[in-house]
């Protein structure tokens, strides 16, 4: 019915008609608006393909109207086809969209399958297409009314399909934080992201490009919630056999029990997993495998990470429990998937009985007999330094002498009793006192921060101390800085940190922080040039098993045994990097390792070397076996996720991927690193016996000593990389390999430090790496045999290797132009 309407009339009402970008004649008809649109949208999917071209530009016209946008704050018409997938819809005709005129310019944007025979026209004026996204911007000077967009075919047969199609403004801003427009967002933009907010996470380069082409806003709400399970920021891997984690398992208490239950389809030997339980001696252990495994949302343990300690920070080494620790993380991010205001969020940790444990207020009492306070003043103070950057600074007098021991009156009555039952031990939960007869809590109002807090238990205080907390000027000055400087920005300057407190502010008493991780997320500040961020031990140390495992086998089993390794180690690194354990942060209630310590440390980065390039080979990373997943055959799969030509993964191809996937960018990829790369992977022993095919690979220096050798045994400044390569070359020259005695020559190839340009300046360097990235990687390789499946397994091995190479570089401890 709304589609017959948007025939006979495309702006319903005259009476409604849009006059400008702000729509401030829409009250009128956004109630029918909001009633139809459910209907008009599953309508307008079923039917598109049905759709004459006139009836397509009526509903294209409708939803530019109304499809209204959800910020908070006055309304804007938000002129979008998001949201109607037309990935199948085949374009055989024309196809038109009226847009209507605004007074400010905009940016249209649409993905496109094909561009074969297929023209474009904006307001008659011709457009230039590409297959993939195409962005155009229509100035406000050029626009009509309506604007008009048409793509027509130019000869018979065309077949493209049409989707994601968007238009906005070229000024766009969410929370007063300008935002990249969507030609602005792009794939590197959605790695760093990742990489930042997300541990790397695990989504596959097909949804990495597809968030890359829609409206940075959509796109985020779909990388960052707070959801359990996110299954586009965390897929299952192709035949992944561990999928227990898509649907199920998605609290820290669900997954502990889940990994330490024997009955549970895990790869993990019966018998050995209650270590990694609520109370088992490898705890720690267990949450890093909940940060790794596909099928949960590593955004949510990002930040549950962040919030346990930093932010909130309590410590295992100070009185709290496992289970304490357990019942904070999931109280907090539970809550933070409600989608409850942030002092609310505060208010639930704030009463936790991690927190009562942690500052011992546990044990506050008001006698009021002698009217004394019989309690600390630790919680008093931190309750509003450290979760709400309150110090007192406008009257320090005031603070110290009225809010912190009124403060202190609040928390009382907040016992943590010891149980026996149905499971010994302190309690997870406070029993709050009520009333004069329990004699605990000071049941009279408090004067905190020049407010009166009224409420007969500590747990009533609390709540309603925290929107008054949430809006006092130092709070609403220092804890959007605290929040950004901890998770995003090492760099922030004066006028940085003043946009980052207008948007703060922009979101009212009752802000999300999701909200707020979203706006500056795909703002322009983010992603300047002047935006830095070092990783933690513990963040690189997540990231980089991110990057490295495939699949969950990988995540179950990596950690730190020194056998049968498949996974990438984490807590081996953190420990040698001296970055304190998980839940037990270096500085206690101040967070653990601080950004700065972990960039400030040459421990951090000889340890990164070190364990991954002067490990023995039995610490090498497995790729392939016959029986080590719970006794079935297993492998690698870079063959799953690696790119392909014609069936073929060529070595220039892998090299450029390996670099994007771990570092997010191709910024610092020179020469330099190509060479390393296509060496490492390429440069292989070429050995007809089959004896020791590709058992013998060489990093770019040695690969030019070999070359030297070769010359100077030959007499020769021609030849072919790979019949220098052949093992009956390589083999006769051991100088290379033994750095015993060798040759001037040799010396001079293993020593260089060749710079980029000198590279690619270099006419037989140059021809070398031209004959490696050409080549291809036997992935394709049957294993049905042994022959076979060794050379399979060589070249996992190598695309591992390469791996290892790119940790090694500066290039993974931090993230920045």
């Amino acid at each position: 019915e709304l589609i017959k309407l948007a025939m006979n009339n495309h702006h319903l009402s005259k009476s409604c008609e849009l006059p400008n970008w702000q729509g401030s004649q829409v009250t009128c008809m956004l109630m029918l608006i909001v009633f139809c649109f459910l209907f008009f949208f599953n309508q307008v999917v079923q039917a598109q393909s049905t759709l004459s071209t006139e009836e397509r530009s009526a509903v294209a016209s409708i939803i530019n109207y109304y499809l209204m946008d959800d910020e908070e704050g006055p309304k804007e018409i938000d002129i979008v086809f998001n949201g109607i997938d037309l990935s199948s819809y085949l374009i055989t005709d024309n196809f038109e969209i009226s847009l209507p005129q605004v007074n400010q310019d905009i940016e249209f944007c649409f993905v496109l399958s094909s561009r074969a025979n297929l023209n474009l026209t904006i307001n008659g004026v011709n457009k230039n297409l590409r297959s993939g996204e195409n962005c155009f911007v229509i100035t406000e000077s050029n626009q009509s009314n309506p604007n008009l967009i048409e793509l027509s075919y130019s000869s018979a047969g065309g077949g493209s399909s049409i989707s994601i199609i968007s238009a906005a403004s070229t000024n766009p801003t969410r929370h007063t934080l300008p935002s990249l427009t969507r030609s602005e967002w792009n794939e590197r933009v959605v790695r760093k992201v990742l990489k930042i907010f997300a541990f790397g996470g695990h989504a596959r380069d097909s949804q990495i490009t597809t968030w890359a082409n829609m409206r940075p806003i959509d796109a985020i709400r779909q990388m960052l919630n707070f959801s359990e399970h996110n299954s586009r920021l965390s897929p299952m891997a192709i035949g992944e056999r561990y999928t227990d984690t898509r649907s199920s398992h998605g609290t820290f208490k669900e997954f502990l029990e889940f990994i330490a239950d024997d009955t549970s389809n895990l790869p993990i030997p019966v018998g050995g997993r209650e270590q990694f339980g609520i109370t088992g001696y490898r705890f720690d252990d267990g949450f890093i495998r909940m940060t790794t495994v596909r099928g949960l949302n590593p955004f949510r343990q990002r930040i549950g990470f962040w919030e346990t300690n930093y932010h909130l920070a309590v410590n295992l080494n100070a009185s709290v429990s496992m289970r304490q620790m357990v019942e904070y993380y999931d109280l907090i991010m539970n809550a933070h998937e409600a989608n409850l205001p942030y002092y609310q969020i505060m208010g639930i940790a704030a009463k936790s009985a991690a927190v009562a444990m942690q500052y011992g207020h546990r044990e506050n009492r008001w006698n009021s007999d002698d009217q004394i306070c019989e309690c600390n003043q630790d919680f008093a103070r931190e309750i509003h330094q450290l979760f709400y950057g309150i110090f007192g600074s406008a009257n320090p007098t005031h603070h110290e002498n009225v809010t912190i021991p009124e403060t202190a009156k609040m928390l009382t009555g907040m016992p943590v009793p010891y149980l026996f039952s149905p499971i010994e031990g302190f309690s997870t939960s406070v029993f709050f006192n009520q009333g004069v007869a329990d004699g605990d809590h000071h049941t009279a109002s408090v004067n905190i921060l020049n407010s009166s807090i009224g409420g007969t238990s500590a747990a009533n205080k609390i709540d309603n101390l925290m929107p008054i907390s949430i809006q006092h000027p130092e709070s609403l000055e220092n804890l959007p800085i605290m929040i950004i400087q901890s998770l995003a920005d090492d760099n922030l300057s004066d006028n940085d940190k003043i946009r980052l407190r207008n948007s703060w502010a922009s979101l009212g008493v009752n802000r999300k922080l999701l909200d707020f991780i979203h706006a500056y997320a795909i703002s322009d500040m983010f992603n300047d040039a002047t935006q830095f961020k070092y990783l933690t031990s513990h963040e690189r140390a997540i990231y980089l098993a991110n990057k490295r495992n495939l699949d969950n086998v990988e995540s179950y089993t990596g950690g730190n045994s020194y056998i049968n390794i498949k996974g990438r180690p984490i807590r081996r690194i953190i420990e040698g990097d001296f970055a304190g354990p998980f839940f037990k942060p270096l500085h206690n209630v101040f967070g653990g390792q601080t950004a700065t310590e972990a960039s400030d440390s040459a421990v951090a980065f000889e340890n990164n070397y070190n364990d991954v390039l002067s490990r023995d080979s039995y610490e090498l990373s497995e790729v392939f076996c016959d029986d080590c997943e719970s006794g079935r055959a297993w492998e690698k799969k870079w063959a799953q996720v690696l790119p392909r030509r014609n069936g073929n993964y060529y070595v220039e191809d892998v090299a450029e991927w390996l670099w994007m996937h771990a570092v997010g960018n191709m910024d610092n990829y020179t020469e330099l690193e190509r060479a390393h790369l296509l060496s490492i992977l390429a440069a292989v022993s070429q050995d007809p016996s089959g004896t020791h095919q590709d058992e013998y690979f060489f990093d770019f220096n040695y690969l030019m000593c070999v070359v030297e050798d070769y010359k100077v045994q030959n007499n020769t400044n021609s030849f072919q990389v790979f019949d220098v390569l052949t093992f009956e070359n390589w083999y006769n020259y051991p100088l290379c390999r033994e750095n015993d005695g060798i040759a001037q020559h040799e010396s001079n190839a293993l020593n260089a430090t060749l710079t980029g340009a000198q590279i690619s300046n270099d006419n037989e360097i140059q021809s070398i790496l031209s004959d490696l990235g050409s080549s291809t990687l036997p992935l394709n390789s049957d294993v049905s045999t042994e022959e076979g499946k060794k050379i399979r397994r060589y070249a996992l091995r190598r695309i591992d290797s390469a791996l290892d190479f790119i940790f090694t570089t500066p290039f993974v401890f931090a993230e920045g132009q």
